[in-house]
């Protein structure tokens, strides 16, 4: 909107016309009454009628209304004082409350806001510029390369030394029960109490006795859900931390594994005790009428792990898996044979990537695992070391899996050996029930049993700094609470003990 007599491309009726749309009826009466029958208007003529109608005199201003030079040219500057005085808007009360004054030496605001339109369309789009209120004063230009930050420290905001998002996002307004948060909460007091004692001097294997039952009771709680996990602070810094990052003689060993692997299963959001998480059960009927059990992957299954990963695949010492057992077809035939155990489990969770066979791993990289069970072979187990076989080939060449483990001798790759349940009774290191992981083991030397069916013996050691076999005492695995589990699956399942 502009008012200009100066700008030859609007008529005297389009300046009249504009400056009408910019302010109201009454103020426009005002001025409208003496420049009506007007054929042409100057800036100084219209700054004349202004101040006459409020009453006003050029004299009160302290600049000058219009400054024209010989040429004619018009150059405009502020016609008002730059700010009211402050006996008008000083005090506390509020702008809607006070009455508004008209100071006589400033306009009415409908004048004030003619002159506003009138001043911007006089002054050049450079004048515009050089009165624009800068925010910020104008950035020196970087001479040279700008400098590399290196030494920038995260911020940390949150309570528990190693978060996860899920953990973060759960909201603590949802309801739960009493006893189930209670439940928890007496886990976090007994982790306390064993801290508390042994600061002074009175910690009792008693006490130590109630944490691990505790820990292992954990283990399968139905009841857990994210509200009751942050309720009852045991990911923060004064829960389970406490056990597994004391660096002392406070806490035996296994409750500092059995501490860290409740830590890191529901931090990470695996809240679901159940034995065959991840594992898809289905029932067939055969031609003949016999009820047969398939389990598969889930393959939306977030917890899943590929075993394709030399070393312990972020595994902890003595893990322990349910091993179902399946009816598998017989070769080269659409009938189903005889019942035989699945290492499902650990396939799921990256231990193992058999379902069936021993040995598992990759062409030119080596055996990534092995499981001892009984295959009709000689093997000797003598907890940290071991004698492995691998399989029978023919003519005299070994098999594609005896060739994995004479590759992992070659490379010095460790593999991970799990043991199952399968082995005779008379081996101390055979688990209860399930296969239970034992740690990782160097590939020592092989000797060949057999040279037509290129048998091969390995000796194997357990590597050093691992924590102990976990196949007797109080720490044992599968522990009782695991046993009862079991049962009760395969109860369920109609599989029997």
């Amino acid at each position: 909107m502009v008012f200009n007599a100066f700008v030859p491309e609007l008529s005297f009726s389009e300046k009249l016309r504009i400056a009408k749309e910019a302010a109201t009826q009454e103020a426009w009466h005002r001025i409208n009454s003496d420049l009506a029958a007007a054929d042409s208007v100057t800036w100084a003529e219209v700054s004349q009628k202004v101040t006459t109608i409020e009453g006003l005199d050029t004299a009160h201003s302290n600049k000058n209304l219009s400054n024209s030079d010989s040429s004619g040219t018009s150059k405009s500057y502020d016609i008002w004082p730059a700010s009211p005085s402050t006996s008008v808007y000083s005090g506390l009360v509020s702008a809607r409350k006070r009455n508004y004054v008209q100071d006589p030496l400033y306009p009415s605001r409908e004048v004030a806001k003619i002159c506003s339109i009138i001043r911007e369309a006089t002054s050049t789009e450079d004048d515009r510029m050089s009165k624009r209120p800068r925010l910020a004063p104008p950035k020196k230009p970087t001479r040279g390369p700008r400098p590399v930050y290196q030494a920038i420290a995260d911020i940390e905001t949150r309570t528990t030394q190693h978060s996860s998002k899920w953990y973060e996002e759960i909201a603590t307004r949802q309801k739960f029960a009493r006893k189930d948060l209670e439940s928890l909460k007496n886990l976090h007091r007994l982790i306390r109490e064993c801290l508390g004692t042994a600061e002074n001097g009175t910690l009792s294997n008693a006490t130590l006795a109630k944490l691990r039952k505790r820990l292992h009771q954990a283990e399968f709680f139905d009841f857990l859900s994210g509200v009751l996990i942050k309720k009852s602070r045991l990911l923060e810094d004064g829960g389970l931390p406490v056990a597994f990052h004391e660096e002392g003689s406070t806490f035996p060993w296994d409750i500092k594994s059995d501490s860290w692997s409740l830590y890191r299963r529901w931090l990470g959001g695996q809240l679901d005790p159940h034995l065959l998480v991840g594992i898809e059960s289905k029932s067939k009927t055969t031609a003949s009428g016999k009820s047969v059990k398939s389990r598969n992957l889930e393959r939306e299954y977030p917890g899943g792990q590929s075993a394709n990963c030399p070393g312990e695949n972020e595994l902890i010492n003595s893990q322990w898996w349910f091993v179902p057992r399946c009816f598998i077809p017989t070769l080269g035939r659409l009938t189903f044979g005889d019942d035989r155990p699945l290492q499902i489990c650990a396939l799921r969770d990256g231990a193992h990537g058999e379902m069936e066979a021993g040995i598992h791993g990759q062409a030119g990289k080596g055996a990534y695992s092995i499981v001892m069970s009984s295959g009709g072979y000689s093997d000797v187990d003598n907890g940290d070391n071991i004698t492995y076989c691998g399989t029978a080939g023919a003519k005299m060449t070994p098999t594609a899996a005896t060739i994995l483990l004479k590759e992992s001798r070659d490379l010095r790759s460790p593999v991970r050996v799990l043991r199952s349940f399968a082995l005779p009774t008379s081996n101390q290191y055979r688990p209860a029930k399930g296969l239970r992981y034992d740690g990782l083991y160097d590939v020592i030397s092989f000797t060949i049993l057999d040279v037509e069916t290129a048998m091969h013996a390995f000796r194997m050691t357990r590597k050093k700094g691992q924590d102990p076999i976990r196949y007797q005492g109080a720490e044992r695995r599968p522990t009782d609470e695991q046993l009862a589990e079991y049962a009760r699956i395969r109860q369920l399942s109609g599989l029997g003990n």
